[in-house]
């Protein structure tokens, strides 16, 4: 998610709501056109596909790269970039079988995570050990506003519960598995007038293998991660507004390239991990 200045964001809708309402090309009240819904859904959730699997890098930065304790943060979140490890240092505690992690304002968003180690048997583990530790439980939260290319504008309150296994018994692959919940409120300037998207979503992770955590690709081998969201999109025009509720199941299936398949209903799209854009769509 690359940060943009709100104020150039601002200017954007003005000059957008100034141009759509001096047009003499719009007549009757405005409509809701499915295709660019499923369009607009498309988008987000591939973004969130992209960032989740980058969250899953900065979690291993969190947990000091599963080889100490006192864990270092990568301020990198949402970007697509490479994780950093000489970002924000957190104070952690130990308590009840789990570290918690201070707040951290990465890339602009608050981001709260705890973690937990376990062994092969489920039992949890206070201290990192390589050959003990078969796996690691992630829980955090993140709250924010950002900005896309100037025209996207999105509120988000997220969650993610995902563990990653296969530390001994997969090495050096390691496989992510979880669930996640979404609260977002999200604003699309166009020539058709100002869309946007208000409401909830689940996520699922499903098997996502990813290379070992020094290798110099992290894009994920296989599995897939799901979102099932509830909007409510609306759109303002120059004749006025219009809304209506929707229901949409978004997929990517990740298949060990830059580019995995996304699909929402009948739609089948490209996601690009790297950008976090979603193109060919047919």
């Amino acid at each position: 998610m690359k940060l943009r200045n709100p104020i150039l964001t601002v200017a954007a809708l003005l000059m957008t709501a100034r141009a759509v309402g001096c047009s003499t090309d719009f007549a009757g009240p405005p409509t809701l056109d499915d295709t660019q819904i499923d369009a607009d859904i498309a988008a987000t959730s591939g973004d969130a596909v992209a960032s989740q699997i980058t969250t899953f890098n900065d979690n291993v930065a969190a947990a000091g790269s599963f080889s100490m304790i006192a864990p270092s943060y990568n301020i990198g979140v949402g970007n697509g970039a490479t994780p950093r490890m000489a970002g924000i240092s957190p104070s952690c505690t130990y308590a009840s079988g789990r570290y918690s992690c201070s707040a951290t304002t990465e890339q602009g968003l608050s981001v709260t995570r705890s973690f937990a180690f376990y062994d092969s048997h489920g039992a949890t583990v206070q201290t990192w050990d390589p050959t003990v530790v078969e796996s690691v439980n992630f829980q955090a939260a993140v709250d924010g506003h950002f900005s896309r290319d100037v025209v996207w504008n999105a509120g988000v309150h997220r969650t993610a519960n995902v563990t990653v296994s296969g530390l001994i018994s997969n090495q050096p692959q390691r496989t992510w598995n979880g669930n996640g919940t979404a609260a977002d409120t999200i604003s699309h300037v166009g020539l058709d007038g100002i869309r946007s998207l208000a409401g909830t979503g689940t996520s699922t992770v499903t098997n996502v293998v990813m290379p070992g955590k020094d290798a110099a690709s992290q894009i994920p081998l296989s599995g897939s991660i799901a979102l099932d969201v509830q909007y409510t999109a609306s759109l303002q025009g120059a004749t006025g507004s219009v809304s209506k509720d929707v229901t949409r199941h978004v997929v990517v299936t990740f298949n060990g390239t830059n580019t995995p398949a996304l699909q929402i209903g009948l739609l089948h799209c490209a996601l690009h991990l790297d950008t976090h854009s979603v193109d060919s769509c047919q």
